[in-house]
């Protein structure tokens, strides 16, 4: 697939490889947003329940929009978990308790980190690769982050 146009051609490869390093850990807050979503008990469930919920959708919303980026690149997506563990930043982690608190604050913590990191790729993005719609466009998926943040602080 040829790359598109705006791309400049001999960072297509960089760019791709950047954007693979942000799906992966988006990918595992997904799974960790979705999994305090299956394992929450205790009180204020359904209030909770549906906060997690939209999260999880957002956050596949985000996954699909970075593996179109990728895709618009010219590069496959490397779409398997033992490639995305590989490429990962967060940590995942398993709960022992359910009372969504827990939850709450490691889903906080992860995005928190998720945006210091997005932010360093913007300006990757924007200085060094002189690619500043994709600079923009990591800028968008700060806002979401940060707007996902904000929800998750009601509940503690």
């Amino acid at each position: 697939m040829e790359p598109i146009i705006g791309t400049i051609e001999k960072n297509s490869v960089k760019t791709a490889q950047a954007l693979n390093l942000i799906l992966a850990d988006e990918f595992l807050l997904y799974t960790k947003t979705k999994n305090a979503h299956w394992n929450l008990d205790k009180h204020d469930i359904h209030r909770r329940l549906m906060l997690f919920k939209e999260q999880y959708e957002l956050l596949e919303e985000l996954m699909d929009s970075i593996a179109e980026r990728i895709h618009a690149t010219g590069y496959n997506i490397p779409a398997t978990l033992e490639i995305f563990l590989k490429l990962e930043h967060l940590v995942e982690q398993c709960q022992v308790k359910n009372d969504g608190i827990e939850f709450i604050a490691e889903l906080l913590e992860d995005h928190e980190n998720l945006i210091i990191r997005l932010r360093k790729k913007a300006h990757y993005f924007g200085s060094e690769l002189q690619e500043s719609g994709v600079g923009t466009y990591i800028m968008e998926l700060i806002k979401k982050h940060q707007q996902m943040i904000e929800s998750l602080k009601i509940y503690l």
